[in-house]
């Protein structure tokens, strides 16, 4: 999920690491894990790099199986999101270019190879982006929702709740409380969003509320950096991303949203979730009698214009030590290499 659209320092990442590969015996015991993803870590400018740590986390889990990467726009164009996650996988896991803006629905590689990917087996599908590429494969066939263990998707949001990351922190220095972020992937293609939402795809949401209770502090990027390999590259380049925290938001560390919803697959075991129901439409709670801005919400249903799309499981709580489970794994990337 991203808040704002900022972007980070190019980077070309010469290394990447390999999944861990397990015995033909044990293979189909793995998780089978589909991600849809708008990486931009090697785009010029301030952009946050959870993207690229979280492809790099699930390449380290020796309990899944990634199948397929497919791109989308979103943090970047698509040409850059695209080239930039096959930096990082290079050939260790096939990469398929999709959707280029909102509402495309036209046939891509990466709708082609998730169609393909499903009906070789169920799925686990992780969006790191916009929903852009998932509404056109199942607006396309829809009975392949039923081949879809679940979907984890970057956004929602709790009635009232705005995503104010520094809350109260008196160093910020925007408006003297810090930005307003955005629920980014949503608002990139709310039709998008409602479509997946309404669909039987059973989906789990690890929204801003889980994300920022892990902070990668600046201590936990330099252990990273001094690391070395991919991880140590991506620590390395986040620094323009950690400077705009520290000045703009007041902390000196960022919340790695989409790392932490990759860890949903990793660590199951440090969510806690619920479900609920769902709807899109104007937060009053937030915007009163104003024409708010289209939200994805959960809770507070009752009487809301527009009614419930379905149910969702929604992720608001984690455990304390995530943070510090998530930075040891990567930092044990390549020990075995």
């Amino acid at each position: 999920m991203r808040g704002l659209r900022f972007l980070i320092m190019p980077v070309l990442l010469g290394m990447a690491i390999q999944p861990v590969l397990s015995q033909t015996s044990q293979q189909k015991a793995l998780k089978r894990i589909w991600v849809d993803v708008d990486a931009a870590c090697g785009v010029p400018g301030r952009v946050d790099p959870d993207d690229c740590f979280a492809l790099v986390y699930l390449m380290s889990c020796s309990e899944i199986e990634i199948v397929g990467v497919s791109t989308v726009y979103g943090n970047a164009p698509l040409v850059e999101t695209d080239r930039i996650a096959r930096e990082i996988v290079r050939d260790a896991v096939p990469v398929y270019r999709g959707a280029a803006e909102a509402g495309d629905l036209s046939q891509t590689p990466a709708g082609d190879a998730l169609v393909q990917a499903l009906e070789d087996g169920p799925l686990t599908i992780l969006a790191l982006g916009p929903l852009t590429n998932l509404r056109a494969v199942f607006a396309a066939r829809p009975t392949l929702a039923r081949r879809v263990d679940g979907l984890i998707a970057v956004m929602g949001k709790r009635e009232g709740h705005l995503f104010h990351p520094s809350e109260g922190s008196v160093t910020a220095a925007f408006f003297g409380h810090g930005p307003i972020f955005t629920d980014f992937n949503f608002v990139q293609d709310p039709d998008a969003a409602r479509a997946v939402m309404a669909s039987p795809l059973p989906v789990t949401l690890v929204p801003y509320e889980a994300a920022r209770q892990v902070t990668l502090t600046v201590g936990d990027v330099r252990a990273l950096a001094q690391k070395g390999g991919v991880v140590g590259e991506l620590a390395s380049r986040s620094k323009e991303w950690l400077s705009f925290w520290r000045e703009m938001v007041g902390i000196d560390g960022f919340y790695p949203f989409d790392l932490v919803a990759a860890a949903y697959l990793g660590h199951p075991d440090a969510f806690d979730c619920r479900r609920t129901g769902i709807r899109i439409g104007s937060d009053r709670r937030a915007y009163g009698p104003l024409p708010g801005p289209q939200a994805l919400m959960v809770g507070g249903l009752a009487g809301t214009r527009g009614g419930v799309l379905g149910d969702v499981r929604y992720c608001d709580h984690v455990d304390e030590g995530l943070a510090d489970q998530l930075v040891q794994r990567l930092l044990t990337i390549g020990d075995d290499a």
